[in-house]
């Protein structure tokens, strides 16, 4: 499955620090993912691009940090 099957075409690259599912008191720090705001109340988080990419939802209460933020070119297309 494709990313932008679950979320439209705004896609971003960045750093992402979630709360860890197994341990809340500890944060994971997720580098250089492909991010899109959404669906409402999560975030889409996945390692790259390709079609074989593991897609995860964060909700966004478990979201510490989304930082150096670029636009993904050509997503979606």
């Amino acid at each position: 499955m494709d990313i932008t099957t679950v979320n439209d075409r705004h896609l971003y690259q960045g750093r992402v620090v979630v709360r860890d599912p197994a341990d809340p008191s500890r944060a994971l720090e997720l580098v250089g993912r492909v991010v899109r705001f959404g669906p409402a109340g999560w975030l889409t988080v996945v390692a790259g691009m390709s079609d074989d990419a593991e897609i995860e939802l964060y909700p966004t209460d478990r979201v510490l940090a989304v930082t150096d933020l670029r636009e993904v070119a050509g997503a979606g297309r």
